[in-house]
């Protein structure tokens, strides 16, 4: 029915457009534009050309330029620790059994299993490189996991110009660049070096990316908005922590931007779960036995939930399919598998912000047996 009023809506244009006079009026090329329903509450991303000041010549702004640099050094920018130490471990000898090396490092079988994913302790090879799993005793005072605090960052910069409005005339003012950004750090004497530098790292990437592209526009255009408003150039992203516990740290953004050729801002979700014995990013495969269907059944309970969200439509087939790339950002909690999706992959725009949780139960077949989600379930019972 929708599809039949939107043809209906876009021959009643093209009637009344062969209808008028032959003035020409000047129109602006869309260079994408999608439409993913007629409501209001609808996010439009629709992209249009830069809009171009009259009698504005490209030039460089220097101090603009060091306005930036000081918004991104206010992330207390520190190099990524290369030199961590990873985990302890140790090799096995001649007649070495797993009861042995567990009772020499004063902790039990299972433990060890657990840290090196294994489902027999009987099959040893001489010369096996083993983790060594942290002692409980050690463990007790963080029964929830590592110490998290949240920094943020915030700079709002004056571009010492004016603010042009959609018709090309000033709206009163100056512009303004805004940035917004906050994310975990994990502290005490579970910090991670690696885990915290690569947080930082990507936050550092995405600013200095935004700031980057606001200024080549700027200098080019000058500071115009496609809205009466003389804040068209923000950047806001906010991390939540999804699980933290002694062994994974998961994390996903919820990212808005509003750049001058777009009409309103766009929103994404991005992800990143570690595994914090390594500080190492996962991936999805690393939650699964191998050896089984389980990308196909992860696929089937992805594609039935998604069918009952809005927003969705037949882009979910493909963009759910069993392919490992479409399940790159998911998240460990403790109910369940979020997963999120690349924007317009599995729907309109009412889709880039949009998660699924998947309840382990699901997929209780699929999952590796000394793996994370395993060891969620054996922690909670």
């Amino acid at each position: 029915m929708l599809f039949c009023r939107l043809s209906f809506f876009a021959l009643l244009i093209v009637a009344i457009s062969s209808c008028g006079g032959t003035e020409e009026t000047p129109q602006e090329n869309a260079v994408t534009t999608t439409y993913a329903d007629l409501f209001p509450e609808n996010i439009s991303t629709t992209t249009l050309p830069t809009l171009e000041i009259p009698g504005w010549e490209p030039r460089e702004l220097p101090e603009l330029e060091q306005k930036t640099v000081e918004c991104l050094s206010k992330i207390g920018i520190e190099p990524v620790e290369t030199t961590e130490e990873g985990p302890q471990t140790v090799t096995v000898e001649s007649g070495d059994t797993l009861g042995v090396i567990a009772k020499r490092f004063e902790t039990t079988v299972d433990e060890f299993m657990r840290a090196n994913s294994m489902s027999d302790p009987n099959k040893l090879k001489v010369g096996q490189t083993l983790i060594i799993p942290r002692k409980r005793s050690e463990e007790r005072d963080f029964p929830d996991g590592p110490t998290v605090i949240t920094q943020d960052l915030s700079c709002n910069i004056d571009s010492g110009l004016a603010a042009y409005g959609p018709d090309l005339q000033p709206i009163g003012g100056s512009g303004k660049i805004e940035v917004y950004v906050s994310w975990p750090r994990i502290e005490g004497p579970r910090e991670s070096p690696k885990v915290n530098g690569r947080i930082r790292g990507l936050i550092q990437v995405e600013i200095k990316t935004f700031l980057e592209e606001i200024i080549r526009n700027i200098e080019r255009s000058g500071y115009a908005c496609r809205a009466f408003v003389d804040r068209c150039m923000w950047l806001q992203d906010n991390y939540e922590v999804m699980l933290a516990t002694d062994e994974h740290f998961s994390i996903r953004s919820d990212r808005r931007i509003l750049l001058p050729n777009l009409v309103s801002f766009q929103s994404e979700i991005r992800t990143e779960t570690f595994d914090l014995s390594t500080g190492k990013p996962m991936t999805i495969d690393q939650l699964f036995n191998p050896n089984s269907a389980w990308l196909t059944a992860l696929s089937e309970v992805a594609i039935a939930k998604l069918a009952n969200k809005e927003w969705t439509d037949e882009r979910m087939f493909t963009g759910a399919g069993p392919q490992i790339t479409n399940f790159s950002r998911f998240n460990l909690t403790k109910g369940g598998l979020v997963l999120s999706f690349a924007p317009f992959t599995v729907g309109g725009a009412g889709t880039n912000d949009m998660s699924i949780t998947i309840p382990y139960s699901q997929l209780e077949a699929f999952w590796d047996v000394s793996g994370p989600v395993a060891m969620l379930s054996r922690n909670s019972s």
